[in-house]
């Protein structure tokens, strides 16, 4: 028997079948996996659709878990419905949450599932609920003054009763689940950036290492325009948008290299973030996003007693991240 769900997936437990299961065998996808950060944008409580980031440090997340049939996948999903079905049941919203699936801490982002406040509560009756979970979610909420504000928040939030019988049925539920891909940087990267010409203009002025991307997450039609500033200890290309434009709407972000400068403090500020990353070659990093009017992303590495850094206003992780690798693996110019 089937349950079948207004989403057209079909849910491969009936309930009555399942009260009808024998004792079932002791729970076996309870295991805990990393988690690198849960962050639920709870700035309008109201709002019907709210959205949550579930942000794992793996970035293969088809291992098995424990030896057995789960994979990484399969558990990470379950904790999205399991948290969707705790949230829906303190009536924080009326519909549902739209999750943002990001793995290698954010540098790649799996897709978008959307699952709603019925679907939660369906599944949850199909499969039925074991142990709680202690679960750290940053809640990002605005105060009564409009001011924003976040909190890290501990729920125990019961796991689904993935039981030996049932690893299967929910294995195949999962392949159902095709995750919303945005058209991100990462496949309408096809703009070169133009880094034989950049680099004759800072060659000879400079003594410190350069590197320079060779890929600009931006489409075919959209072109930018340089300005490049070279010294002895390092150097800075501005990149705007329209010829000989310099205002700030027109700004794109940066290309910037310090000598014996430090890495940016973290930033205390609700909206903002601060994650240690792995980049290219093993090289580890730091990914920042600041945000006041705009939001200003940028990715820190030191080289040889240098600082680097690659900025994009208002850009996601998985574009700055994709400059940066882009500047590492094409090496010293």
């Amino acid at each position: 028997m089937k349950l079948l769900i207004t989403t057209g997936l079909a849910i491969p437990f009936g309930i009555a079948s399942l009260h009808a299961l024998l004792t079932p065998k002791p729970l076996v996808a309870q295991t805990e996996v990393p988690i690198t950060e849960i962050r639920w944008f709870n700035s309008s409580p109201k709002d019907s659709w709210q959205s949550i980031q579930f942000i794992v440090p793996n970035e293969d997340n088809t291992k098995s878990v424990s030896g057995g049939k789960l994979r990484l996948y399969h558990v990470h999903i379950a904790r999205m419905f399991e948290i969707s079905h705790f949230l829906c049941n303190r009536d924080r919203t009326s519909a549902g949450y739209d999750w943002s699936y990001e793995v290698a801490n954010g540098n790649i982002e799996v897709g978008k599932f959307k699952i709603s406040c019925n679907l939660a509560r369906e599944i949850a009756t199909a499969y039925g609920l074991d142990k709680p979970q202690l679960t750290v979610i940053r809640r990002n909420f605005d105060l009564k003054n409009d001011r924003p504000s976040v909190e890290e928040e501990k729920y125990s939030i019961p796991t689904l009763n993935l039981t030996e019988t049932k690893i299967s049925q929910w294995i195949d539920f999962v392949k159902q689940l095709t995750p919303i891909r945005e058209n991100s940087g990462a496949e309408k990267a096809r703009s070169r950036f133009p880094a034989a010409q950049i680099f004759q203009q800072i060659k000879g002025k400079t003594r410190v290492a350069v590197f320079l991307p060779s890929r600009l997450p931006l489409s075919d039609i959209q072109q930018l325009d340089f300005d490049v500033k070279a010294g002895s200890k390092g150097y800075i290309i501005e990149m705007y948008f329209g010829q000989g434009c310099r205002a700030d709407d027109c700004y794109f972000g940066t290309v910037e290299a310090k000598r014996d400068e430090s890495v940016s403090p973290p930033s205390q500020l609700p909206n903002d973030t601060y994650r240690s990353i792995q980049l290219a070659n093993g090289i580890r990093g730091t990914f920042f996003n600041i945000c006041g009017h705009d939001c200003t992303a940028f990715v820190e590495w030191h080289n040889g007693g240098v600082l680097y850094r690659i900025t994009m206003k208002n850009g996601r992780q998985q574009e700055v991240v994709q400059m940066v690798n882009s500047a590492i693996q094409a090496g010293t110019r």
